[in-house]
């Protein structure tokens, strides 16, 4: 892991779901240790109380296990702390779960391959399975609810915890155990871990010289990645961009603001709204990109800093929305590096769109609604073979089939991806419109 890899991942403001994903949004900061350090020994009491209860513990505790080291103890007690908060998306993050997190946010890690969602006393959620992921593989599916990692009860676990218990060494394997819809018996599955490797955006030229440009989520240096694939269909001739969002559950709040900027003319992209209702504003940062017609793909998977980029195309009127309602994550989260070289990752703020709307646990409707089965709207790898791309269609096949049936199935893909030739067919009409 490189060195500045691991500081972007440190000093961003997320908007994800949880990796493998999970939806966050990440906030650029940095820490202020004078005010810091004044609530830290405020109530120098209350600190004496945890390390007089570590000290017993060190010296007398006798247990089936052996006695964690002090250093374990105090992560552990400060773990506590952020836990106490009740909050699904605020956690504690250890030395490991930086590096971790820095992997996640440059796309690369070893692990299962799925968006998931998870609250601690819950199943993890799984909100979408990678194309050619291990767990794609294994016919893990959109709305699977996982209960047990290698027989251990996840439900008082947390998103980062349940993590650390799928991710591990490359060509290991890992037992889930899953509560499916429809299904009265618990499933089980073994997976064997790979690299996962993801690129983030893809862009191609539709018929018409319709641009199309997809994102996986909100990483590094997405913005730029996105700026250069519309010049590229630009300079191709392109006449207007569908932009999919579908299943993308969020990343970092400048990404979000910079692919933002270069669709939306206007100044404000969205508004933080801090603790004791302090607010900041963020504005445009590249350069708009230019009035062609733009329609933007969404479902149930599209969250946080995805909601963002949508908030703001559907306040200015920018484009078409079309899908299915979003996620509904409406709030910031800031990861804050500590003394002892980790760090808790902290909700901060809540987020508004331009025109003032919340959409936390509300989501954000479609101009034009679009139902569709969400197997057909999961992406793949942007550099994935036209042979990869046949294979994991065969895939896709194969799961619809197992769980609809092959009579119900065969509609379904007959069908296609409705959502996408939906967009098609109203950016069809705007060209009509522009040339007249």
């Amino acid at each position: 892991m490189k060195k500045n890899k691991l500081l972007r991942a440190i000093f961003g403001l997320i908007l994800v779901s949880v990796p493998l994903f999970c939806a966050t949004t990440i906030i650029k900061t940095a820490r202020n240790d004078k005010n810091e350090s004044a609530g830290y020994t405020k109530d120098t009491t209350e600190l004496n109380r945890i390390v007089d209860v570590i000290n017993i513990i060190e010296n007398r505790f006798v247990g089936k296990e052996e006695t964690p080291s002090k250093e374990e103890l105090y992560k552990g007690a400060v773990a506590g702390v952020i836990n106490k908060l009740n909050d699904p998306y605020s956690e504690y993050l250890s030395k490991e779960d930086l590096e971790h997190f820095a992997e996640d946010m440059d796309g690369e890690y070893v692990g299962v391959g799925m968006t998931i969602n998870k609250k601690k006393g819950e199943a993890l959620e799984v909100v979408s399975p990678f194309i050619g992921s291990p767990a794609e593989k294994v016919g893990i599916k959109i709305g699977d609810r996982i209960t047990k990692v290698d027989d251990k009860d996840i439900l008082p676990l947390t998103a980062a915890d349940t993590v650390k218990l799928l991710k591990g060494k490359e060509g290991t394997k890992v037992n889930v155990e899953i509560v499916r819809s429809g299904k009265k018996e618990p499933l089980k599955f073994t997976m064997t871990r790979a690299k996962i490797k993801l690129e983030m955006v893809e862009s191609k030229m539709l018929d018409n010289n319709i641009g199309y440009v997809s994102l996986l989520r909100f990483g590094n240096h997405v913005g730029e990645e996105v700026q250069k694939a519309i010049k590229d269909l630009q300079a191709k001739g392109m006449k207007g961009l569908i932009l999919d969002l579908r299943l993308n559950p969020g990343g970092s709040l400048q990404e979000a603001q910079d692919i933002s900027s270069l669709l939306v003319k206007e100044n404000l992209i969205v508004s933080l709204k801090y603790k004791n209702g302090q607010e900041r504003k963020y504005n445009r940062t590249l350069s708009y990109m230019g009035d062609f017609p733009l329609v933007v793909l969404i479902n149930k998977g599209s969250a946080s800093a995805s909601e963002i980029v949508t908030g703001a195309i559907k306040d200015y009127k920018r484009g078409t929305i079309i899908g299915e309602k979003t996620f509904g994550k409406g709030i910031v989260q800031q990861v804050i590096p500590l003394k002892t070289n980790d760090a808790i990752k902290l909700t901060i703020a809540q987020y508004f769109t331009p025109k003032g709307n919340y959409i936390h646990e509300k989501g954000i409707e479609p101009d034009i609604k679009v139902e569709m089965e969400e197997l057909l709207a999961l992406k793949g790898y942007a550099n994935d073979s036209e042979e990869a791309r046949k294979n994991r269609e065969k895939e896709v096949e194969e799961i619809l089939i197992k769980d609809k049936g092959a009579e119900e199935a065969k509609k379904i893909i007959t069908a296609g991806d409705v959502q996408l030739k939906r967009a098609i067919e109203e950016m069809n009409k705007k060209l009509k419109t522009v040339k007249k």
